[in-house]
């Protein structure tokens, strides 16, 4: 760590430990070395967890969905942009839009199911209030008698965001105007995924979609911890050489490399990848909340929305080569169990990080990643957005 992240890490620790109590727990476990991962304070505060939604999920890019629900005119999606709601619309020409997902009136949201069409507009089903697909304000009922005839219409169209779509395939929205742009965002992945070809993979016939008492970012440690892998997965050691697993991680992005063990192909004949994609997977992460686990015929995409301290949700879904609906099924059921693996030992975790005595230990190496994770989050939650975090177009 060079001296300017250091500064950096231990302004936003002063930031997390701003009161009595967290300190005052010191002194029972001891630990001769630092340690970058989650501490309990970090995990049960209330007060963390609002500046997180702000000060992460403010500035990042987080994945939405797929153009799969966005082919028609007026189709939509929904999703949540740390705790903002937000909306993705399929325009008349051929472009997406999106916009935060509030009647400009009294917060209530004007779509509400994960995806759908909405015809021609939207309309508020609290007052009324009628918006294009475009965000435009087109109508509020007896607008003159309720404001007089110069309320100003144009002031008053849903707030847009900025869109892009990835791959031809995947939606991921960002609130910041300030924000990279979403290529460079994941640049150091970029051309691997470009070569995948993710925009001829097809969403399999179902996802997964649960809620689990955890944080948000104990979640985000356990994706990017390469460490438990053979002990809680063991189930997996048999396809793959756990033991070669080779760990990187650049600015927002990590990976987690492992190669499969001899036999084992998921490739469904592919020959234009790279040896190493070809004969090994990965367990990857974007900044902030986005798990993909790419296969050379098959792309697993899990995020965890943050919605309480101690409450998140995980949506699941997975994109691929096959239309086999027996295969796909074994796949889910395979990510199923997964997950259920690791929410398992997180949940475990979460009860013992209620301790205000108990300080966790040094990362090893092969959990560098989400050292790696972890110190990012500190540093985006010591700095406060820009002045003009929200000013500008919304091009991305």
């Amino acid at each position: 760590m060079t001296a300017s992240e250091l500064a950096l890490h231990q302004r936003g620790d002063r930031a997390l430990r701003t009161t009595g109590p967290e300190r005052e727990g010191d002194g029972l476990v001891g630990s001769p070395l630092p340690s970058d991962m989650l501490q309990p304070w970090e995990v049960w505060s209330q007060e963390l967890f609002d500046l997180e939604m702000i000060r992460v999920f403010g500035r990042s890019w987080v994945w939405l969905g797929d153009t799969e629900d966005l082919r028609r005119p007026g189709d939509f999606i929904t999703g949540r942009i740390g705790g903002q709601s937000v909306l993705v619309v399929k325009q008349r020409d051929g472009s997406v839009k999106g916009f935060l997902n509030n009647c400009r009136h009294r917060a209530s949201g004007v779509a509400f199911e994960p995806a759908g069409n909405c015809g021609k507009a939207f309309a508020c089903p609290y007052h009324a209030w009628t918006y294009g697909l475009d965000g435009s304000l087109l109508s509020i009922p007896d607008k003159d008698r309720m404001y007089g005839p110069d309320f100003p219409m144009k002031e008053y169209g849903l707030v847009p965001i900025r869109i892009h779509i990835a791959f031809d395939k995947l939606v991921f929205g960002c609130l910041s105007r300030k924000a990279p742009a979403f290529e460079e965002w994941i640049a150091p992945l970029l051309p691997r995924y470009e070569a995948y070809r993710i925009g001829e993979y097809h969403r399999y016939h179902r996802e997964l979609d649960e809620i689990y008492p955890m944080n948000w970012k104990v979640f985000v440690e356990n994706s990017n911890d390469d460490y438990h892998v053979r002990f809680v997965h063991r189930r997996l050691n048999k396809v793959r050489k756990q033991m070669d697993t080779v760990v990187r991680f650049q600015g927002r992005t990590t990976s987690g490399y492992k190669p499969h063990s001899d036999g084992f192909d998921l490739s469904l004949g592919r020959t234009d990848l790279n040896e190493e994609d070809l004969r090994g997977s990965y367990a990857e992460f974007v900044y902030p909340n986005l798990t993909p686990l790419p296969y050379g015929a098959q792309l697993i995409m899990v995020r965890v929305d943050p919605l309480a301290p101690d409450s998140s949700r995980l949506v699941s879904r997975i994109y691929g080569l096959s239309d086999d609906i027996e295969l796909q099924e074994r796949e889910l059921v395979n990510l199923e169990l997964t997950n259920k693996e690791d929410t398992d030992m997180v949940t475990v975790l979460m009860e013992n990080l209620r301790s205000p005595f108990y300080r966790v230990g040094p990362p090893s190496t092969w959990e560098g990643r989400a050292r790696h994770m972890m110190r990012q989050i500190r540093a985006d939650v010591a700095t406060p957005l820009a002045p003009d975090e929200f000013d500008g177009p919304v091009e991305c």
